[in-house]
């Protein structure tokens, strides 16, 4: 199902990326196995501490949740609410790490005391149908797509962006830690991919890039895949956007995955 996958990050400038507040999880089904995969993006944001580590345990629960979790909102909210969970404990350490950090303290704990946020996009690939299965039905060669916020998917095939998940806004929705996540409305999205179909899921700042370079008669899927050969070609490719101002100074997360037979 999936013939190769990549994730490429670079930090805000002057970051090391050990502080990236975005986070990406991913599952495929094992070698000669038929089984769904999973590609999951999380940005978390930067008015509250903890976000990295919030949009860390979001992406990983995400990929190991129920597959109800991509079509049905309340099964979606257990899952974030069960990570919430965690916080507490993560809040004591963080407190318990400022305690002796003198006069910049108070600082560090009311950014503690905003829980995290963060932003999400989960996709579900599921395998090709079985012989006794309608060519049309989701279960096979179908995905499926929950997103909270402005992290994006798009899908691309034979150089065409045949369907996307995006929503720009100046206050995008994002998922607390330890708040009540009653008010939190998933997006869901369905469609179909076919052998050679590639997906790309970023994070806000990229998928503002992809858009500008787009609507100027850009294919920026060409641009990404010039610059994903390595690590570092990525991040010095991001740097001469930021230079150029033609790319926002903030996390950035690319996840790339192409299908296969």
């Amino acid at each position: 199902m999936i013939a190769g996958q990549i994730l490429m990050q670079a930090p805000k400038s002057d970051l090391s990326a050990t502080r990236i507040e975005d986070a990406a999880c991913s599952v495929l089904p094992a070698a000669n196995f038929k089984g769904e995969a999973r590609l999951i993006v999380a940005d978390g944001s930067s008015g509250s501490a903890g976000s990295g580590w919030w949009a860390s345990q979001l992406a990983r629960d995400l990929c190991a949740a129920p597959g109800r979790a991509f079509r049905d909102s309340q099964a979606f909210m257990h899952v974030t609410m069960d990570a919430g969970l965690r916080w507490p404990d993560q809040r004591r350490t963080l407190l318990d790490m400022t305690a002796s950090s003198g006069p910049m303290a108070w600082l560090a704990q009311h950014r503690i005391s905003n829980s995290p946020a963060a932003t999400l996009l989960g996709l579900q690939l599921l395998p090709e149908p079985a012989e006794h299965e309608p060519p049309d039905c989701l279960g096979g060669s179908g995905w499926r797509v929950v997103c909270v916020g402005d992290s994006c998917m798009f899908q691309v095939r034979a150089g065409c962006v045949v369907a996307s998940v995006a929503v720009m806004t100046r206050v995008p929705e994002v998922i607390r830690a330890g708040g009540a996540q009653s008010s939190t409305n998933p997006r869901f999205v369905e469609g179909h991919w076919c052998s050679e179909d590639v997906f790309y899921l970023m994070t806000d700042a990229l998928a503002v890039w992809w858009m500008r370079h787009a609507d100027g008669g850009g294919r920026p899927w060409e641009v990404l895949d010039a610059v994903c050969a390595t690590q570092v070609d990525f991040v010095t490719w991001v740097r001469d956007q930021r230079v150029r101002r033609a790319l926002k100074d903030d996390d950035i997360t690319l996840l790339r995955a192409e299908c296969g037979t």
